[in-house]
């Protein structure tokens, strides 16, 4: 068994979901049982903690540096009363791997030691354009050819060795957004909602001409109040769920932020991650015969 990559796999939708629904068919594939075994795991709080803690030294891929930056920024320097983190937030052709609202907005492109910088570039093109403050947060050993690519207006943080941030660089702020580019970035309803609130009319026109219509009022109005009405819907139609952050293992907060999950498998995986005395290995015993 590829052990990093086999233990990566419990922080993904699927093994989530599965355990969630009780799923003992797809648990097994996911080879649970014997990472669960393999670090002497009782329950499904104690595999996940010491499964984390093994990818934190062994393995950094994308979801550990996710968890890291909601855990320190958005938890740490923030509050989810008032904050919302999201995830691969579509701009353009690109998309955001996470983006940070409060009072502004702040996106960080993760490039961890496992991924190119190819795109680097075209995607900073794109979310300098959308974003107040762009970031990218990157492995240590990237840190020179990332300062080398990156604009002065992009900030850089370092992703070190002991799963630490480290700012080498701080963003120039931007202080207009792309309306257009905002707009596509948006789903229907939220557009909708943030031209009828500068409107202050309802907006009934017919479907094929609601993103015309919508477009024509935002880009007539204030930039300001555009940015502070792209903020104020996000976070409200994007907010993210507080209670289950709280309530779950930290390792998992990534995957609350991230990863979709309807309100029953929320509510099963607080209940499974908060029976302490629940034996992960005695729930295979005759149910995956």
């Amino acid at each position: 068994m590829n052990t990093e990559r086999a233990v990566a796999k419990l922080f993904t939708s699927n093994c989530l979901n599965a355990i969630a629904n009780n799923d003992f068919s797809s648990i097994k594939k996911l080879k649970v049982d014997e990472i669960a075994e393999q670090f002497h795991a009782k329950t499904y709080q104690d595999l996940y903690e010491k499964s984390y803690a093994f990818l934190e030294k062994n393995y950094r891929n994308e979801y550990i540096y996710k968890n890291i930056i909601a855990r320190k920024i958005l938890i740490g320097h923030h509050s989810l009363k008032s904050s919302t983190m999201l995830s691969e937030f579509r701009v353009g052709t690109n998309k955001a791997d996470l983006v940070l609202l409060n009072g502004c907005s702040t996106c960080y492109e993760i490039k961890t030691e496992y991924d190119s910088l190819v795109r680097l570039e075209d995607q900073l093109r794109s979310y300098t354009k959308l974003f107040t403050k762009v970031f990218v947060v990157c492995a240590s050993k990237m840190i020179t050819e990332v300062l080398l690519l990156t604009p002065l207006n992009v900030g850089v943080i370092e992703f070190t060795e002991t799963c630490k941030l480290k700012t080498i660089r701080e963003p120039i702020e931007n202080s207009s957004i792309d309306s257009e580019l905002m707009m596509k970035s948006l789903r229907k309803e939220e557009y909708l909602s943030i031209a009828e609130q500068i409107y202050k009319l309802k907006i009934d026109v017919p479907n094929t001409q609601i993103f015309d219509f919508c477009s024509n009022i935002i880009n007539k109005a204030e930039p300001e109040l555009v940015h502070k009405l792209f903020l104020k819907t996000l976070k409200e139609t994007r907010r993210n769920n507080e209670k289950a952050i709280k309530l779950l293992p930290k390792s998992l907060t990534n995957a609350l932020i991230s990863f979709k999950f309807n309100n029953n498998n929320i509510k099963s995986l607080i209940k499974i991650f908060t029976e302490h005395d629940a034996n992960v290995l005695s729930n295979f015993e005759g149910k995956t015969q």
